[in-house]
């Protein structure tokens, strides 16, 4: 049941574990209060195991990719992905954090 909606904002980059991603993302798929989107930045081109990663969670989760075409930053792609976020409370979220509780 989703009472709070809410979006997480996350960034991430080329240089990223795409097995971190993955246990981010799938750690947020149960949860009592899962986030209503995630906003995901991808800081410039990243890889097609990163891409994929997202790809595989994008439904379940409700994932919105902000694609920028080079590498920002974390500060200003982060600024970028709030522009996205349709919600008023965002959580942030690094791709190598997890959601521990369900």
């Amino acid at each position: 049941m989703q009472d709070v909606k809410f979006s997480v904002l996350m960034s991430v980059y080329a240089r990223e574990k795409s097995q971190y991603l993955r246990e981010c993302l799938a750690s947020m798929v149960d949860q009592i209060c899962p986030p209503t989107e995630i906003v995901v930045v991808e800081d410039g081109p990243i890889s097609k195991e990163l891409s994929d990663e997202i790809d595989v969670f994008r439904e379940k989760l409700n994932i919105i990719s902000v694609k920028l075409d080079a590498n920002v930053g974390l500060s200003a792609a982060l600024n970028e992905g709030l522009k996205h976020c349709r919600y008023e409370l965002v959580a942030r979220m690094d791709t190598d954090d997890v959601r521990l509780c369900t």
